[in-house]
């Protein structure tokens, strides 16, 4: 099974906000503000030490009580539960489960898995104490990454027990695509005057290893990656005056800049649905202003079109494996989806706002959006949701 999975910067920046909403789940207000506010955000990275540690964890006798509800692996778990999860087909995925007091703290976290499409969980395995994943990059049930933003942990028995990465600074984003994973780390202290306060890294990893066989600088400061094969894939500049998207062919050992029609505008988003169906978002005017611009490629960069009648503003949630099916959050806290590659634009009957504006796709067709505290909604034709508790 050839395996295509991509998670953004901005996927994980958000996991502190779904946190806070486990204590505040009746407050809309908040995750609206919130929302608004996830470009702003960054991580504050720790520089790990370089060891190799087996992190034992409980097996099935391992359990934990919250509200009154005892959990244990192998047992059974709401979807409503989750925070975030990762299909690897349209029927079996896997995601996090934080267990937390009425006070917020975390209790636990657990790794679940589901084998028909996301309407059930099975607990497989529980991450370290105090340690909650922002982000997964699994290639089977049994087999894959987790990051926050001090550590990577890597299981090869859906989550029984897990290993230290060896990664170089603080993980700010991971993917994986057949056997590579992709961690994209901010180096805050290997940095020069030159570069700036902090620089992000690429570190290229065999899938079952624990240290990167390549590091690599990103030409970019914390950008949005789009992982598009085992070693190619496209960054989008952030965080600057200017917009700049680059591509690679061999895991970050070298990047060229690729054409792009923000030219001085700031990039305020952008990801890739294939090696040449691209995405971008151009900032014209303030930060989420009526003016953002959103502009397709469908021959990896070389020519673009704008999509004139878009309601959004900066943010394309997530997009099919054929650039067809777009999803995407708009400023008024609705979510909206195309199923013409950005043409016509419809409000998405029925489906609540999530704050962490994660959605999780699969082929072209299926996506899957985590509400904290509410539950997941699932499309499998691009357009008819339904709610799984």
């Amino acid at each position: 099974m050839d395996v295509n999975l991509k998670i953004s910067v901005l996927d994980f920046r958000t996991y502190g906000v779904e946190m806070l909403l486990l204590r505040r789940k009746s407050d809309e207000p908040l995750r609206h503000r919130a929302f608004k506010s996830l470009k702003a955000w960054s991580v504050l990275p720790i520089v790990l030490a370089m060891t190799t540690l087996l992190l034992p964890v409980a097996t099935a006798s391992a359990s934990s009580k919250s509200s009154g509800h005892h959990y244990v692996v192998g047992g059974s778990i709401a979807a409503l539960k989750l925070t975030r999860l990762q299909m690897l087909s349209s029927q079996v995925g896997v995601g996090v489960a934080p267990i937390t007091t009425y006070s917020g703290q975390l209790v636990r976290a657990f790794l679940v898995r589901t084998s028909d499409g996301g309407a059930s969980w099975k607990i497989t395995g529980t991450f370290p104490r105090e340690f909650y994943p922002g982000t997964t990059a699994f290639t089977t049930p049994q087999e894959g990454y987790v990051i926050n933003g001090t550590q990577a942990l890597f299981t090869d028995n859906a989550g029984r027990t897990w290993q230290k990465v060896a990664v170089t600074a603080g993980p700010v984003g991971i993917s994986v695509y057949g056997d590579i994973a992709w961690i994209e780390v901010e180096d805050c202290q290997g940095s020069n005057s030159m570069q700036g306060p902090c620089v992000t890294r690429l570190e290229s990893y065999r899938v079952g290893h624990l240290r990167p066989f390549m590091n690599t600088t990103v030409p970019t400061d914390q950008p949005p990656l789009a992982h598009v094969g085992p070693t190619r894939g496209y960054v989008f500049g952030s965080g600057g005056i200017s917009g700049n998207v680059y591509a690679t062919s061999n895991s970050g050992h070298s990047w060229r800049a690729i054409a792009n029609p923000c030219e001085q505008q700031q990039i305020t988003g952008g990801s890739a649905s294939s090696a040449t169906t691209l995405f971008i978002y151009c900032q014209s005017g303030s930060l989420g202003s009526v003016n953002d611009a959103l502009f397709s490629s469908s021959d990896g960069g070389t020519t673009w079109r704008e999509i004139t009648q878009q309601p959004l503003n900066g943010v394309l949630a997530a997009s099919g494996a054929t650039g067809q099916f777009l999803w995407g959050f708009g400023m008024d806290a609705k979510l909206w989806e195309s199923s013409d590659g950005g043409d016509l634009w419809t409000v998405a009957a029925g489906v609540k706002f999530g704050v962490s504006g994660n959605i999780t796709t699969y082929g072209a067709s299926d996506a899957w959006h985590v509400v904290v505290g509410h539950g997941i909604y699932r499309t499998l034709d691009g357009t008819t949701w339904n709610l799984l508790k």
